[in-house]
């Protein structure tokens, strides 16, 4: 990743916190829905792959839990621990 896709995907990664934080309890959502398409489309195909991966493998880190998958997306929802 070159320096641009890294400023991203720290941009990403905090709002995907922030966004969690702010999250009601059983609600499902996808990483693109939780962190917006403002900050979704300067991410390359790419970086947001790596993103997903990162997410999955660090899912206490944003208080997440996987639910499902919908077709190849995966979908989470709030952590009550």
């Amino acid at each position: 990743m070159d320096n641009l896709q890294n400023s991203v995907w720290d941009k990403a990664s905090e709002k995907l916190k922030q966004s969690v934080a702010a999250m009601p309890v059983g609600k499902e959502s996808k990483i693109r829905d939780l962190i917006g398409e403002v900050t979704w489309t300067p991410l390359e195909r790419k970086t947001r792959h790596r993103l997903g991966k990162h997410v999955r493998a660090n899912l206490d880190h944003y208080g997440l839990v996987f639910v499902r998958k919908a077709g190849s997306i995966a979908v989470y929802k709030k952590s009550t621990v």
